[in-house]
């Protein structure tokens, strides 16, 4: 399923606030290489907030980068918590993609 970017926010509030000492890591360079190449292998993880949104559980990287390269809408996978369990379940079959 994709949710437009307006429905999005990240649950790290502070991270979206001021996101540029994350966006000078390597991980976060890697995924905006990768991302740029190509589309998003795996879904973020979003959990309903009630409003109508959806706070970004697990995906920063991939929310930013995504952002950054000016997607409209992104793939999400909606959880019904933001357990640990829950939120790592639904991640244990990830691909790791190389840039």
């Amino acid at each position: 399923m994709n949710l437009p970017r307006s429905q999005l926010y990240l649950a790290n509030r502070p991270l979206e606030a001021d996101p540029k000492n994350q966006k000078l890591t390597p991980l976060y360079q890697n995924v905006l290489k990768s991302l740029a190449k190509g589309p998003m292998i795996n879904p973020i993880l979003v959990t309903p907030d009630g409003t109508g949104k959806y706070s970004v559980v697990y995906g920063n990287n991939r929310f930013l980068a995504g952002c950054e390269l000016g997607y409209a809408e992104f793939p999400v996978k909606i959880l019904p918590d933001k357990k640990t369990e829950t939120i790592l379940n639904a991640a244990k079959d990830y691909k790791i993609v190389e840039a």
